[in-house]
């Protein structure tokens, strides 16, 4: 029983650590695809100022660590315990 808690446990990490990595794959492909996008873009638009974009930034920064905290773990349980056979 133990050993296959182990096992379950190691394969969450594993799915976690994939996901995790394909989320991070995306963003650095975004990231490098289309630089200074969204600020040149938002400046543009809107007309925001240094202040703002700090926010802007910060908000960003916030809704990464929530997505690293929060989605991957629960994307990883959903990918381990949503297909069993019933």
């Amino acid at each position: 029983m133990e050993k296959e808690k182990m096992i379950e446990l190691r394969n969450l990490f594993y799915k976690m650590t994939l996901i995790g990595f394909i989320i991070l794959l995306a963003g650095i492909i975004f990231c490098a695809a289309f630089p200074k996008f969204l600020a040149a873009y938002s400046r543009f638009l809107f007309g925001t100022g240094d202040i703002t974009m700090a926010l802007l930034l910060l908000f960003g920064i916030l809704k990464t660590l929530i997505i690293t905290l929060f989605l991957i773990p629960a994307l990883a349980l959903h990918w381990q315990y949503g297909k069993k056979p019933r």
